[in-house]
């Protein structure tokens, strides 16, 4: 200690659980997030657990109902994320509106910047980004249902258009 209550660090000194005084802040940091984590991971068992006895609750019931039906046979339903961006089937209009007044094909990336625009949102690289990854689940869909074409490639990427 220095006069006026300045600590000194002395390279190679030790605290008392062996860790350098110069680590001892991200150790510090490290622990408090490990405590974090390991305390969302017991918080999820609680809640795992609780659902199981849910489910068993409800096979029960199906059960007491309908002795004769295969529990088996029912499939889990992952829940959606909703997009916070759009309501229901609004991004999918705003690209087929998109592509009505497109006058050449275009890319994902096209109608991502012109989705961005039309809605209005600041136009950052990771939003056009994630309207790219909409479009792009968009325009899979509408081509599966023959709504819109592979109209090839223009400068590297994949352009489509309506049919």
């Amino acid at each position: 200690m220095i006069p006026g209550g300045t600590a000194v660090t002395i390279p190679g000194t030790k605290t008392a659980r062996g860790i350098s005084m110069a680590e001892s802040h991200v150790v510090t940091g490290l622990v408090a997030k490990r405590g974090q984590l390991a305390g969302r991971i017991e918080q999820c068992r609680r809640e795992l657990e609780r659902l199981v006895a849910d489910v068993g609750h409800l096979d029960g019931s199906i059960k007491l109902f309908a002795p004769d039906y295969k529990l088996e046979g029912i499939r889990a339903k992952v829940p959606r994320q909703r997009n916070q961006f759009f309501r229901q089937g609004e991004c999918q209009r705003l690209v087929l509106e998109i592509f009505r007044d497109a006058e050449t094909p275009l890319s994902t990336r096209q109608m991502a910047e012109a989705l961005v625009n039309r809605k209005g949102l600041e136009a950052t690289p990771a939003m056009i980004e994630q309207m790219r990854k909409n479009v792009w689940n968009i325009v899979r869909r509408l081509a599966g249902n023959g709504v819109i074409r592979d109209a090839g490639t223009e400068g590297g990427a994949k352009t489509w258009k309506a049919c």
